[in-house]
């Protein structure tokens, strides 16, 4: 059975993450993470170019968010808010497959709303990112880099998600899974912002590269998207595999060995004769 009280909880989850997430984006964003090409910026100069602070304080926005979310709406949809984290569970058999793809639709119109609102607050000409924090790969990068990177980040997400809120044997740390989950996502945005904004999230990096491209914001925000969906799906999956290799070695390592069974002495009580 389909629950829309999952499917509209994963909608305004999502919504409120885009719009508060990738707005901070859009009013501290330095030159370098624009969806543009960055022409100020070239070879050893771009790393130079990307302002520490503001590293630090877009990716604590992305974390903080998912945990302040997931503490929310936990006990409505999971708390999923990323369709990579979505698929992965319904590959390791924590969601049925049709809710995980309500789950994802849902995620995709709450993605377009929250940046869709943005956009009314956050004007063209104030937009620090140049498109509403799109994705893009930035200069002086490959997409090939970029799509690692996410696929990696994602691995630690997934896993994370995986044996703090899903992993029975955890269940008396459930209560910090969100706390956990944060910190994973926060540890993705310090490294890959300067790669490619970070998305590690399918669903997030789909709204802004929507309405950006509908309010002809500048840059191509589609030119490199596959990096956004095949990486993090890649490593949402390969994650799964693990959890699952990993746990059942576990199980059958913690197995009590049979113990031998002892043969018991039949003592001859046949009669002397």
């Amino acid at each position: 059975m389909i629950s829309v009280t999952a499917a509209l909880s994963e909608f305004v989850a999502q919504a409120i993450f885009v719009f508060t997430c990738t707005g901070a984006a859009t009013g501290t964003a330095s030159a370098f993470n624009r969806n543009t090409d960055a022409p100020d910026f070239q070879g050893d100069d771009v790393q130079a170019a990307l302002p520490v602070p503001f590293v630090q304080t877009v990716a604590l926005t992305f974390g903080l968010t998912i945990t302040v979310l997931a503490y929310a709406t936990g006990n409505k949809s999971g708390a999923q808010i990323n369709g990579a984290v979505t698929l992965g569970l319904a590959a390791a058999g924590e969601l049925a497959p049709v809710q995980a793809v309500v789950n994802i639709c849902a995620q995709l119109l709450g993605s377009m709303l929250g940046s869709g609102l943005l956009s009314l607050v956050v004007r063209k000409g104030s937009d620090r990112t140049g498109g509403l924090g799109t994705n893009a790969v930035a200069r002086g990068y490959s997409p090939r880099q970029a799509f690692l990177g996410e696929a990696i980040m994602v691995f630690v997400l997934m896993y994370t998600v995986l044996e703090t809120a899903c992993n029975k044997k955890n269940k008396a740390n459930l209560a910090l899974a969100p706390i956990a989950i944060g910190f994973a996502v926060y540890i993705g945005h310090t490294i890959l912002i300067p790669i490619d904004g970070c998305s590690i999230n399918p669903t997030r990096s789909f709204g802004p590269a929507v309405v950006a491209t509908i309010q002809d914001r500048g840059g191509q925000h589609f030119k490199h998207f596959w990096v956004f969906v095949i990486g993090p799906v890649t490593g949402a999956l390969v994650a799964v595999a693990y959890y699952k290799f990993i746990n059942q070695l576990q199980d059958s390592e913690s197995e009590p060995e049979a113990e031998p069974k002892k043969v018991e002495k039949v003592e001859d009580r046949s009669e002397k004769v």
